[in-house]
């Protein structure tokens, strides 16, 4: 969890409901096992230090939710290229400028795309993002050894999954590293470390478990990713998961 942007760099003052949120985090950080409702008043609280989730799901919080945004539009073009492409990877990695692809191991390509889509990260904001870039790519490709399998994978994963589904999951890895961004290294400053990871692994359990049942209602398919539209959609994405928790 350690980074150079984490809790001593957020600007407490321009979150609403900050103090609320870390005391339900430092009174709930122990050996138990959190109550599904204890777990929801917690990301009710983180819900509403984002503004709410019609206002941070659209990026209109300074607290977090913008590199969100940009990196699922990214990680969206990326996908559709592939889909589009006839699950073509070599085309989808042209795509997005990695040559000299058949000399690249998996590891290369992971790390290719998760610095096209998310950047340099400068902010606690940026670091989430691409943190849940990682999360994802890695659990979607890291298994394969060698290109082909990348693009079976990739394949496998469009064959059950939406899209949106995707996206959808993206978002729920990145809320949980935000808010494990903004306290954890606050928190294992008093409190033991199994502890923290123990009220941290509840709160990503929860999260992940929550966002799998979001009915879906933004089809992606033939979207212009540098349109408006695509942005209007990613950010009704990021709202829907972020309501289910508020």
């Amino acid at each position: 969890m350690g980074t150079s942007k984490s809790f001593s760099d957020v600007k407490h003052t321009m979150i609403p409901n900050w103090g609320v949120l870390s005391s339900s985090l430092t009174s709930n950080c122990d050996s138990s096992v959190l109550s599904t409702q204890k777990l929801q008043n917690i990301m009710g609280h983180f819900v509403s230090a984002l503004s709410g989730a019609s206002t941070g799901g659209r990026g209109g919080s300074k607290a977090g939710g913008r590199s969100s945004i940009r990196t699922a539009k990214k990680i969206g073009g990326v996908f559709s290229k592939f889909i589009s492409s006839g699950n073509n990877i070599r085309q989808t990695l042209e795509f997005t400028g990695l040559t000299d692809i058949e000399n690249k191991t998996v590891e290369d390509i992971i790390n290719h795309l998760i610095e096209y889509c998310s950047g340099s990260a400068t902010s606690i904001d940026d670091n989430a993002a691409k943190e849940a870039t990682r999360l994802l790519f890695e659990e979607l490709m890291g298994q394969a050894e060698s290109i082909d399998e990348v693009q079976a994978l990739l394949q496998e994963t469009f064959t059950t999954n939406t899209l949106e589904d995707v996206i959808i999951k993206y978002f729920g890895y990145y809320i949980n590293e935000l808010l494990s961004k903004w306290f954890y290294e606050n928190l294992i400053k008093n409190k033991s470390e199994n502890d923290c990871n123990n009220l941290f692994g509840q709160i990503k359990n929860f999260i992940v478990e929550r966002v799998e049942d979001i009915h879906k209602k933004n089809p992606l398919q033939n979207v212009d990713w540098s349109s408006d539209e695509a942005d209007r959609l990613i950010k009704n994405i990021q709202q829907d998961v972020l309501t289910v928790f508020e």
